[in-house]
């Protein structure tokens, strides 16, 4: 990675109060988007932390914002995104169209990162056989996706994936799913988008954030989330596996 000593957190940061838990980043993040954050990065992170080992490709990387969470548990992160990103992509050590064939060879990369990043490759197909190709056999790949979630970063926002599209895209190229979890449910669904509706009033933003974060802890709308996950996930975090032939 590239200008490593400048890094800075980006999407979410150390909780003060406890700095083993990471929590969205409200002086960077766009306040409509702090509830979605705060459901699923606890299992960001553990999927992270379980899976990032090795040389480690950080695939549509821009800020790098896993990077506090997995320097210590890799040996080498190699960056890689697009330069007509919306984001300032000072630690980049590929600039590359995703869309195109990788400029790596067969069989780089021990872990692949790819977060939130799917949904805006216009030929993902193409994509994943890519992503396949230059992960090592016995490699593994952590792939985090959106699902009822508005566009974002326009126009390059293109698809949307269901747990059998994702299943399929692995097993068409040779990668095992070795975990598939839906994160978000019904009223997850509810609450993040009257959060994404009043994200343009910081104030408002604040108060919608603070009452909708406690109500998700109660266990009634704990039981309703974790009964309708499947039907009404947020989004998907998945883990596979290069099959070594």
């Amino acid at each position: 990675m590239q200008n490593t000593s400048a890094w800075q957190a980006s999407k979410f940061v150390p909780s003060a109060r406890n700095p083993r838990q990471w929590i969205p980043n409200r002086q960077h993040v766009y306040p409509g988007s702090w509830f979605i954050i705060a459901v699923y990065i606890d299992l960001y992170v553990s999927i992270v932390q379980k899976y990032a080992h090795g040389k480690l490709l950080d695939l549509g990387a821009g800020m790098v914002p896993f990077y506090g969470i997995y320097k210590d548990q890799v040996a080498e992160n190699v960056c890689i995104d697009w330069s007509n990103s919306l984001h300032s992509n000072p630690h980049l050590d590929i600039v590359a169209d995703l869309n195109q064939p990788f400029p790596i060879p067969d069989d780089s990369f021990d872990s692949i990162l790819c977060s939130d990043v799917l949904e805006h490759i216009a030929n993902p197909f193409a994509f994943m056989n890519e992503t396949a190709r230059v992960l090592k056999p016995g490699g593994d790949l952590m792939l985090m996706v959106p699902f009822f979630y508005w566009l974002h970063e326009t126009p390059h926002d293109y698809y949307r994936y269901t747990e059998f599209a994702l299943r399929k895209m692995c097993a068409d190229n040779h990668l095992e799913v070795i975990e598939l979890q839906a994160y978000g449910g019904y009223t997850d669904v509810l609450f993040d988008l009257i959060n994404k509706g009043l994200g343009k009033n910081k104030a408002l933003s604040k108060i919608c954030f603070g009452l909708t974060s406690r109500l998700v802890k109660w266990k009634l709308f704990q039981r309703i989330s974790t009964k309708t996950a499947a039907r009404f996930p947020l989004g998907y975090c998945l883990v596979a596996r290069k099959r070594v032939v």
